[in-house]
């Protein structure tokens, strides 16, 4: 239900069988991030998902349900950092993360690694070659 975009009905069932058994790390994480996909809970959910992945450090689910509660709360980096823990673990779900990881988008790499990404050479570089690489006219700022 969560990949078809059932939340509601996914986070009722989750919620029934977190209930049921309060100590699967499953069903806390997904109850987790049902929450904090909620406008206002995004806290609440973030918790339950830090709490999951303490719980089973080896389930990569929780991995991906934690990072899309880190998105929730415009947290990025952390989002990216628990997707990259989650793909380090063999799983069946491994394409799950890869999508998600996929449809979050990816920054390039500055072109001169060594200033920061908001540096003036940086940013005219970036735009040169992104340019360049697509071949059409660089996005005006």
């Amino acid at each position: 239900m969560v990949e078809k975009g059932l939340l509601e009905r996914a986070k009722v069932l989750f919620e029934d069988y977190f209930k049921i058994y309060p100590e699967s790390p499953i069903a806390m994480s997904y109850v987790g991030m049902l929450t904090a996909c909620e406008e206002g809970r995004a806290a609440r959910g973030l918790a339950l998902c830090q709490e999951a992945a303490k719980k089973d450090p080896e389930e990569p689910l929780c991995y991906l349900n934690l990072s899309k509660a880190y998105l929730a709360c415009g947290d990025r980096f952390l989002c990216v950092r628990a997707l990259h823990r989650g793909l380090r673990l063999r799983s069946p779900h491994r394409e799950l993360l890869m999508s998600f990881y996929k449809t979050i988008g990816m920054r390039r790499k500055p072109p001169i690694p060594v200033l920061s990404r908001d540096n003036p050479l940086n940013r005219i570089l970036g735009r040169l070659t992104w340019r360049l690489r697509s071949g059409g006219p660089a996005a005006p700022r």
